[in-house]
């Protein structure tokens, strides 16, 4: 038995083999029918290596297996035994988690499932808390409804999240406390490998709780806070997915651009009036010794009157090292840079080194977005990372700023920043 090797024909064959049998092994839990459907050939049809190439990735790109290895034996009249060998993923994932960063604490528990019932469908409860205010989400997700290639879901939560707010130069004006009430209906479907689109209807309601403003704040920002209604909001977002990543393991290549219209108006139901678009572009190569580079830029636009559903840049996800949500606008452009190497390899925990650039620009219009100032942070992190769990990857950032207020130079976190 041998692997096939150099995306060529064995010599043996002097063309495309037919599939006699396929064996998969190495499943414990997840079912048989998982891996077949990811397959592009089936029993009794033609076996060529760019068919056999694209469904071991397909199967990597799923994220509950650790390894994927094919296997070829040579039967008579030009037949092959395919054997896939895999080796699962832990997925069923109790954890708690914490990140401190921005002048913001976030705590949340919870446990999740990519492969639930072994049927690799995705379900979830969290319970988060910001600031000791308390909240809690839940959610389903299938990515093969009716065994294709459609991905039907949910989400509902409730949360109850303290903003706090700040001049562009780090000037704490002070915060307000958003309670959110949310469910999403979502579908994709994947056309082609490197195209999706997906439709979302949102149902959402908010309410300013209290608001704390302090000497400092702006009349506009003030006249904002006043608000206290409850507003419902109902929506509808249209995304196109172009590109893809692929994954081996933590290891990511590809490219993938993706564009998401979000629309909320009276004669769709919703008291609040909201068209924003957002463009996110991520490229990623991959480098000797397991190494990783990649490219995050997104760029964003909102039209809206209420201050919770303003950009807020800063902490958690754009850039490293500022406080969480500090650049408050309507639009942004936000441009981030990781380099990733390993210092340490096992089957079961990664240690990996990141150097990082990060970059945002902030406005509440085009024609300012073309003179504002950038805002830059760069530094070193380590990431903790267990090949065999699935999304295990504990995070730790060291950024310098290069504005004089800054929330802080280390952060922690989960997962990778992108």
């Amino acid at each position: 038995m041998s692997a096939w090797a150099n995306h060529s024909i064995p010599h043996s064959l002097n063309k495309a083999p037919t599939v006699k049998k396929i064996i998969i092994r190495g499943l414990s839990r997840t079912k048989e029918i998982v891996v077949r459907r990811e397959l592009l050939f089936k029993e009794n049809q033609v076996l060529t290596p760019e068919a056999l190439l694209a469904s071991v990735q397909r199967l990597k790109n799923l994220r509950i297996f650790s390894k994927v290895l094919p296997y070829l034996a040579l039967q008579k009249n030009n037949q092959v035994i395919l054997t896939i060998d895999v080796v699962e993923k832990w997925t069923t994932i109790p954890y708690f988690s914490f990140s401190s960063g921005g002048d913001t604490f976030y705590a949340y528990a919870g446990i999740y499932d990519i492969n639930s019932f072994g049927r690799f469908i995705e379900t979830g409860i969290q319970y988060d808390n910001w600031n000791g205010k308390s909240g809690g989400t839940f959610w389903f997700r299938n990515p093969r409804f009716l065994h294709k290639r459609l991905l039907a879901g949910f989400n509902l939560g409730s949360t109850t999240r303290p903003w706090q707010l700040y001049t562009a130069e780090g000037e704490h004006q002070g915060k307000y406390i958003l309670e959110k009430k949310m469910l999403n209906i979502l579908f994709k479907k994947e056309f082609k490998i490197w195209l999706e689109a997906g439709i979302t209807l949102g149902f959402r309601e908010d309410k300013i709780l209290d608001s704390s403003p302090t000497e400092k704040i702006d009349a506009n920002t003030l006249q904002l806070l006043t608000k206290r209604d409850k507003t419902r909001e109902t929506s509808i977002t249209a995304s196109l997915r172009i590109g893809k990543l692929n994954y081996d393991n933590y290891l990511v290549r590809g490219k993938q651009s993706t564009i998401y219209f979000k629309y909320a108006d009276g004669k769709i139901g919703s008291d609040k009036t909201i068209r924003k678009v957002q463009w996110k572009n991520l490229i990623f190569w991959r480098l000797p010794f397991k190494g990783n580079f990649g490219l995050r830029f997104n760029a964003a636009a909102i039209d809206t009157q209420d201050i919770q559903n303003y950009f807020y840049i800063g902490g958690f996800e754009n850039i490293r090292g500022y406080f969480d949500g500090q650049f408050r606008s309507k639009v942004y452009g936000q441009f981030n840079a990781e380099y990733r190497i390993p210092s340490f390899q096992h089957d079961w925990l990664v240690i990996q080194h990141i150097f990082f650039i990060d970059a945002v620009r902030t406005a509440n219009n085009f024609n300012d977005i073309k003179t504002a100032k950038n805002i830059y942070s760069a530094g070193i992190g380590v990431r903790i990372i267990s090949p065999r769990i699935y999304s295990f990857n504990g995070r730790i950032d060291i950024a310098l700023v290069s504005s004089q207020k800054a929330a802080s130079y280390i952060s922690f976190g989960a997962q990778q920043f992108f």
